[in-house]
């Protein structure tokens, strides 16, 4: 199914379900979580059945077969559907001062490439480039016009910005508004900084500042091909050995193709989990594999789940709609509370709500639950129409 098999998470069933409106089931045939649901931390399924459950955290609450009521009877048929790999929104910044021609080109060269890796596993990509004008992505990224007219949306976006040797970071922060639309909110986030010197603005710094300019890069990851030896190292009248940013100049004696170390992009990378390449070695192509690698490995399944359709001639209710998990190896449901308040308000219980309350079209998980989710490949949701929505309890 993916790069990486995530076999059943997010294999989602969704029932479509009569619901005997005001009835209540205390015997447990083919009610979808009998009992009611608990509130207060602890693992799912680990709640006391029946009214007044110790509830788990993530927004799940213990089912039961034998509960006291509280849930409709509802029965109906079912259809599935699959989660979708989680997008990725991947930012490109390249020095394009006078030492760096060669780079950027290479960096031209590869993006088509490194793009086409990403898509063949079935991950979603949106690039955005943030260069100045020198730089021009030929098709099928980008358009192949040049002087800033390559962009190619939504897969593909040219910020036209000149990026010096020292402000990649801010540049970065301060073109926010220009590549913003190009962001998903549920996608993953990965940063590449190809400069020949090192940075005015700190690492932490910049994450600090990035995430708080948009959340959604909590957990991105940062990747640099930068220099990664001293420039110092190679003065003198013969070059060192095994180094590759050291180079003889004419008569001039031992040179260094960088400006400085890039001890900064290092740290990040380090920091993130990221990709790190030598400049100096200019073998791109296997960097840029590696991050791709890197971008498929790291990506996961959604949390999103599309609302399909209603049967012909039935309209969707959306107060009318429950979110159940089944834990791999296991055949309990366990309720997952809806937030009524949306993103905004999901706390550490978690829980669900809906893209647009008034008009929704997708069943999104708060970040706790998803993460319940996607570490548990064999877990399957339920998504489950007719019944009144459970919200988390208060």
């Amino acid at each position: 199914m993916t790069a990486h098999s995530l076999p059943l998470l997010g294999l989602l069933a969704f029932s479509l379900l009569g619901c005997g409106a005001g009835t209540e089931d205390n015997t447990g045939g083919n009610s979808t979580g009998v009992g009611s649901p608990g509130a207060g931390a602890g693992s799912p399924g680990a709640g006391a059945s029946g009214a007044g459950g110790a509830g788990t955290g993530g927004g799940f609450s213990q089912n039961s077969s034998s509960g006291t009521g509280g849930f409709e009877s509802c029965s109906g048929t079912s259809s599935t559907a699959q989660a979708q790999l989680q997008p990725a929104d991947i930012i490109i910044a390249i020095d394009t001062s006078g030492s760096m021609s060669e780079e950027s080109a290479e960096v031209q060269a590869n993006l088509n490439n490194f793009a086409s890796l990403i898509l063949s596993s079935g991950i979603d990509v949106h690039v955005v480039l943030i260069a100045d004008a020198s730089v021009c992505i030929p098709a099928p990224l980008g358009s192949g016009a040049c002087n800033g007219a390559d962009s190619k949306l939504e897969a593909y976006r040219h910020v036209v910005q000149t990026v010096n040797s020292t402000d990649a970071f801010q540049v970065i922060l301060g073109s926010y508004a220009e590549w913003q639309p190009s962001l998903r909110a549920n996608a993953s986030k990965t940063i590449l900084v190809v400069s020949d010197d090192e940075s005015d603005l700190s690492a932490s710094a910049f994450s600090s500042q990035l995430i708080a300019a948009d959340p959604s890069f909590q957990g991105f990851k940062f990747s640099a091909i930068v220099a990664f030896s001293d420039p110092l190292a190679c003065f003198g009248f013969s070059c060192p050995m095994n180094n590759p940013c050291c180079h003889t100049f004419g008569g001039f004696g031992c040179q260094s193709y960088a400006a400085e170390e890039g001890v900064t992009y290092q740290e990040l990378v380090q920091q993130t989990g990221g990709i790190a390449g030598d400049l100096c070695a200019q073998e791109f192509d296997p960097i840029f594999n590696d991050m791709a690698t890197g971008v498929i490995v790291s990506s996961q399944l959604s949390c999103d789940y599309a609302i399909p359709a209603p049967p012909e001639g039935e309209t969707l209710d959306p107060t009318l709609v429950n979110v159940d998990y089944t834990p791999g190896g296991s055949s309990e449901q366990t309720p997952i509370f809806n937030v009524p308040g949306g993103a905004a308000d999901c706390g550490p219980e978690g829980g669900w709500y809906y893209d647009n309350p008034s008009a929704p079209q997708n069943i999104l998980m708060c970040p706790s639950t998803c993460s319940t989710l996607q570490a548990d490949d064999q877990g399957t949701v339920d998504v489950v129409f007719g019944c009144k929505t459970q919200v988390v309890p208060q």
